[in-house]
């Protein structure tokens, strides 16, 4: 077995293996108290086989409270529920540590209905607050409130704090020239910007001994201008340690900053190089974090020594089991995160509590049982897209016998199509999971056979589920038969030769999707551009242009003011992003009105399209043109069935087209009633 795990200590603290969970808000409480679904939450990762949890961020004070559902650690009546956490985490001899996270000027009045502080007066884009300027005596008092927070934590059972010190909050705020812009003792030079971090470390270990672990958060790179770069990382770093820190996790960026830290377009591990760098300089255990959504990444991160060990969160919010499984050799069982954000990320900054694209008990660990059914029934799932292959999951965990029929012949839906464009290949693990797991279970699978009412009559089912899925819409216009006219899955698919000159009639997330992936198309491999690189034929900016895109003309028509519409909200400005780079065009708030082709007879025009664009028109050559305006319910076999059996259910696009999140959900609600 390899180093992930053996044992490690963090000073005094004795941990089982080398896997921590990270600290993540999951928007379970409003009030900063600990209630029993975060207790749950928690329970079911302890119980999963990580060795080490970090709870939080928690604030130390109210007016570093970030975010509605952060916990709090800033009063006494709040310890019984803490207690219950720790002593819920400790009964699977995992350790816990509290986070300590002040946002200074990311901390907004909307939640604290206070004033934010700061280093420096320098408002936050998002916030857009000027925060007041911490004097001296003010920051000797936040120091203060870390004490007690600390304090406060080792009380409630928490084998250890970890301050947190990157990604743009107070400490950090102080740490970094973009955020310092002090002339006294707490700003200038590094040692003084790292006075504030250095004298909290001090004053906590004067207060709890030198037993008591302090784990730093920090930033690797701030990824913003003006920001911290790894060189003066690892000064902080060493100053730290003397300081009386105990281990160093260490993280990308700001959420500022233009740079993507936490979206599944980020090459896996592609951080690690910063805790690889900080280890180089410290004797205390350092921590890799983001990007390692698969243990074989952290085993190839602990074995090539750039960090200790490595921190996860989102892989653990899918699959609670993780650790055991991979320990037990049970790989084909595993969830792997596909960092889309859809349920977590984008959850939070929507103000709604935490779930998960493809793990619907996520946050319900207290409501949610899967039990096997004392009455086995045979039952028929008519569509195998996420929906009904997850509805096929459940119901043969429970004990019925499910016969699952997909008209393609191939399992996936229109999530097959998702992970063809560049950056989105993790989507596939959803597909990958729930087909391993479906056939371990010996669901009858029909493929290439559409079901209909007869079909299904002859199955003689006690139940049916229903998750036909969508349909593209084809609009109507004149030309829309023509041979230059394509939807958007025939191009994923490989099906249709794309031109050169090419217009996509929609800018939601389908067309975005296959604009990048069109754009793609004859871009230059990263190891052909790294050779090139390497022996000066070619330089950075020529790099980066060549990979980014072929040689193709495109350009998205979008009815609406903005395109990327249906993307989250912490993935919609890199995927605009993306497709800026690739040289993809946009000419928003248009009607289509005509699609020319060769074959129209129309002597004047190549093809192309017409369009009407404020009160005048204009036409835009295109040899292809895709169409991607969405996709309508497939309701023909709910028309067919609905009311002619016992039991039966609709699920996923089919009643109303949405999310791969919603049908998945959907599809496992319904497998636990029947």
């Amino acid at each position: 077995m390899s180093k992930l795990f053996d044992g490690i200590h963090i000073g005094q603290m004795a941990l089982k293996n080398r896997i921590m969970m990270s600290a993540m808000d999951l928007g379970f409480t409003s009030d900063g108290a600990i209630n029993d679904r975060i207790v749950n939450f928690y329970r079911e990762r302890a119980k999963g086989g990580v060795g080490f949890i970090v709870v939080g961020g928690c604030y130390p004070e109210i007016n570093g409270k970030v975010w509605k559902s952060i916990i709090g650690l800033d009063k006494d009546e709040l310890l019984p529920g803490l207690k219950k956490l720790t002593d819920a985490i400790h009964e699977y001899d995992v350790r816990v540590a509290a986070q300590i996270l002040h946002g200074g000027r990311s901390a907004s009045s909307f939640f604290t209905k206070m004033r934010p502080v700061a280093p420096s007066p320098l408002t936050h884009r998002s916030i857009k607050q000027e925060p007041h300027a911490l004097t001296i005596p003010e920051i000797k008092m936040v120091i203060d409130k870390h004490v007690s927070a600390t304090t406060r934590a080792r009380e409630a059972g928490f084998d250890a704090v970890e301050l947190h010190g990157g990604m743009g909050y107070l400490i950090n705020q102080f740490l970094s020239k973009a955020t310092n812009k002090r002339d006294d003792e707490y700003g200038g030079s590094l040692e003084n910007r790292a006075r504030f971090a250095r004298e909290m470390i001090i004053a906590i270990r004067e207060t709890v001994g030198k037993d008591y672990p302090i784990i730093f958060r920090m930033s690797g790179d701030d990824f913003v201008e003006e920001g911290l770069k790894i060189d003066e990382s690892l000064e902080i770093a060493k100053i730290l340690e003397q300081a009386g820190a105990d281990a160093f996790n260490v993280s990308p960026g700001w959420h500022e900053s233009k740079t993507p830290i936490m979206l599944m377009a980020i090459p896996r591990m592609a951080y690690a190089f910063l805790s690889e760098k900080i280890r180089s300089q410290v004797k205390v255990p350092v921590i890799a974090s983001v990007r390692i959504n698969d243990l074989k990444l952290a085993e190839e991160i602990l074995e090539n020594e750039q960090a200790d060990m490595v921190s996860v969160g989102r892989p653990l919010i899918v699959d609670p089991e993780l650790p055991n499984k991979y320990k037990n050799g049970q790989l084909d069982d595993i969830r792997t995160c596909i960092a889309c954000n859809q349920g977590c990320f984008d959850s939070l900054l929507n103000f709604k509590p935490v779930s998960c694209t493809y793990n619907a008990m996520a946050g319900h660990e207290g409501e949610y049982k899967i039990i096997r059914t004392s009455k086995p029934r045979k039952v028929v799932v008519v569509g195998g897209g996420p929906g009904g292959m997850e509805a096929a999951r459940v119901l043969a965990l429970r004990g019925h016998h499910v016969t699952l029929y997909e008209r393609n012949n191939q399992l996936g839906g229109q999530l097959r199509y998702a992970f063809i464009p560049p950056g989105r290949e993790e989507i596939q693990n959803i597909l990958t999971h729930l087909e391993k797991q479906i056939s371990k279970l010996k669901v009858t699978v029909k493929t290439g056979k559409e079901a209909d009412l007869q079909s299904i009559r002859e199955e003689r089912p006690d139940a049916i589920i229903v998750a036909t899925g969508g349909n593209p819409i084809m609009l109507n216009l004149p030309g829309i038969e023509g041979k230059n006219v394509c939807v958007a899955s025939a191009v994923l698919d490989g099906k249709v030769s794309v031109g050169r000159d090419v217009v996509i009639i929609g800018g939601g997330t389908v067309g975005c999707e296959v604009a990048l992936h069109v754009a793609k198309q004859g871009a230059m491999r990263p190891d052909i551009a790294c050779f090139l690189l390497k022996h000066k034929v070619l330089n950075d900016r020529e790099v980066v242009e060549y990979t980014t895109k072929g040689n193709r003309n495109i350009t998205i028509l979008e009815m609406k003011r903005k395109i990327g519409g249906g993307f989250g909200i912490s993935t919609r400005w890199v995927i605009l992003n993306e497709l800026k780079s690739a040289g993809v065009n946009e000419i928003v708030e248009v009607k289509v009105k005509e699609i020319v082709n060769n074959s129209s007879g129309n002597g004047q025009r190549n093809g192309g399209v017409i369009y009407e664009k404020d009160g005048q028109e204009h036409f835009i050559r295109a040899d292809t043109i895709i169409v991607a305006v969405g996709y309508s319910p497939n309701d023909e076999l709910r028309k067919q069935i609905e009311g002619k059996f016992a039991e039966s259910y609709f699920i996923g696009d089919c009643v109303k087209v949405r999310t791969a999140l919603e049908a998945i959900h959907e599809g496992f609600e319904v497998a636990l009633k029947i």
